[in-house]
């Protein structure tokens, strides 16, 4: 509890610090608890799925990612460096770290753009803030911080989120801003998708968009999304009808997209 309060206290000096010096560095760091499924008809709880993902921002902008598929990132980063220093490359697969959720979300401003791939190609879609529900008088502490009740439409699902005005940024997991202060908590109804903030520390790490997608609109993403999980792989010819047909049929119990 102490820990939280003395951030508190420091929000404000760094606050100073990155408008002053750097607008790419964050002030704080979110730890949030993705839990999730990706069958919506397989109700057995122990086949939830669970990352840790993580939110750097300051006033003006954020990143948001896996901290799984950072570590990745990382290690390919390095070996391209050395690659091109000349130096022997050997990346063994099965020692890379294990991720999930491969899309990341980077905010300027009021903008919003979502990067997310599709086999080997990321695509870019950019959105603008949710229009949220405040009208509720309902409060709840989380990590030592006084939050208010807030609910949005997203995607054809009411979400319930919990947001401090202790931390006044328009902040939160994945796509949920536009409320006056950090969403520590949000789920929909059924909790198919819920984040939970489990730690909170000042921090100062660069705030970038981890990829480069190509531009689309959402539902140019989503229409691609669609034709890759009903004929994936098209351009692997010898790729045998039987295999493809069971990737067809696993891709349909995939059927809890976020976006969807």
């Amino acid at each position: 509890m102490r820990t939280y309060f003395l951030i508190l206290l420091l929000l404000p000096f760094g606050f100073v610090y990155s408008q002053k010096n750097d607008n790419s560095l964050s002030d704080i760091e979110v730890q949030y608890e993705y839990s999730f499924v990706r069958d919506t008809t397989d109700t057995d709880p122990s086949h939830r799925l669970k990352e840790l993902m993580i939110l750097d921002f300051n006033p003006n902008s954020s990143i948001y990612y896996s901290q799984q598929y950072m570590a990745v990132k990382k290690i390919f980063d390095q070996a391209t460096v050395d690659a091109m220093n000349n130096k022997n490359v050997n990346i063994n697969a099965g020692d890379l770290p294990k991720y999930k959720i491969g899309y990341t979300v980077y905010r300027k401003s009021s903008q919003i753009f979502v990067t997310a791939n599709i086999n080997k190609d990321f695509f870019t879609f950019e959105n603008n803030y949710l229009s949220w529900d405040t009208n509720y008088t309902d409060v709840k502490t989380i990590l030592g911080y006084k939050c208010n009740k807030a609910t949005t439409k997203f995607n054809n699902r009411i979400y319930t989120a919990w947001y401090t005005k202790d931390i006044p940024i328009s902040e939160g997991p994945y796509r949920f801003k536009g409320l006056t202060g950090l969403i520590l908590e949000i789920n929909d109804e059924k909790s198919y998708h819920a984040f939970k903030a489990i730690g909170i520390e000042k921090k100062q790490v660069e705030i970038k968009p981890l990829q480069k997608g190509v531009p689309a609109t959402r539902e140019q993403y989503l229409k691609k999304k669609e034709e890759f999980k009903s004929n994936p792989y098209p351009e692997r010819k010898n790729l045998p009808k039987e295999t493809r047909d069971k990737m067809i049929e696993a891709f349909k119990k995939d059927n809890n997209s976020i976006e969807s």
